[in-house]
């Protein structure tokens, strides 16, 4: 398939008197070795959902908790109420094109950082750099750079970047996906009670056990649904479109593992 540049209409609010915005992206020839250069179904459903999502996001909704607010490098810290809105932290892994990430700059109105495997940051920089007018003249920002799940960041690598929001779609597509996509949400979700992280997965035959698997291990490492839902979306494929049923969730920290971990800090 030749490079295409493709539009892709966004909502930004509720409010369906808002415009939707245009996000245009580019996707450069697709091979097998880099599906992120393509604009997947689930993707654009999230995208589209973004806005319904801001009541189950209420890092998004507080100026600031105090409790959040310990968790984060001092730079993103606010000197009178904690948290500030516009230094919020927000994380897309797997970016491939950057429909997500950059829909939620403009969503949300905060900065997103977009990462991806090496070869797919060039591509995500362009789009990103594209739609920057957009971005902008809606309060956001946004950033792009290489982050392999497979790769053991330094412990102040890890302390310096931490994320209220983490938000990932359509990302798995090996066995051994699932548990590198956990690791490194659980090593970059800040430790607090308005932590979130928002997926959508497309429930394909052949890749059911890994989303059986990714919904397994978050579980296991403390996190747990708050909110989810199933819809319908389409994939593009050559010259025809194949539908395809998606499952979208919200993540939260269970209590439980908060008070373990503030016994473990005071210890």
């Amino acid at each position: 398939m030749p490079s295409v540049d493709r539009s892709f209409y966004v909502p930004t609010s509720i409010d369906l008197s808002v415009p939707k915005v245009p996000i245009v992206l580019r996707e450069p020839s697709l091979t097998a070795d880099n599906l992120g250069h393509k604009t997947w179904g689930a993707s654009y459903m999230l995208a589209k959902r973004l806005a319904l999502l801001v009541p189950h996001l209420p890092v998004l909704q507080s100026r600031g908790s105090d409790e959040q607010a310990q968790h984060l490098p001092q730079k993103s810290k606010t000197a009178q109420n904690g948290l500030n809105i516009s230094s919020l932290r927000v994380l897309e892994l797997g970016a491939g094109t950057g429909l997500v990430g950059i829909a939620a700059a403009a969503t949300f109105h905060v900065k997103v950082d977009l990462t991806d495997l090496p070869d797919i940051c060039e591509n995500l920089a362009y789009n990103a750099l594209r739609n920057q007018e957009l971005i902008t003249s809606h309060g956001g920002s946004v950033t792009t750079f290489p982050l392999d799940w497979s790769d053991s960041p330094s412990s102040e690598t890890v302390r310096d970047n931490q994320y209220d929001l983490i938000m990932a779609a359509d990302p798995l597509y090996s066995p051994d996906h699932p548990k590198m996509l956990v690791d490194t949400i659980t090593r970059y979700l800040v430790k607090g009670r308005l932590s979130r992280v928002v997926v959508e997965l497309p429930l394909r035959e052949a890749y059911q056990p890994e989303v059986d698997h990714f919904r397994e291990i978050m579980e296991r490492v403390g996190l747990t649904i708050i909110s989810e839902g199933e819809e319908i979306g389409y994939d593009d494929w050559g010259n025809g479109t194949q539908e395809i049923r998606c499952w979208w969730g919200i993540w939260a920290w269970r209590d439980s593992f908060l008070e373990g971990c503030t016994s473990k800090n005071s210890l």
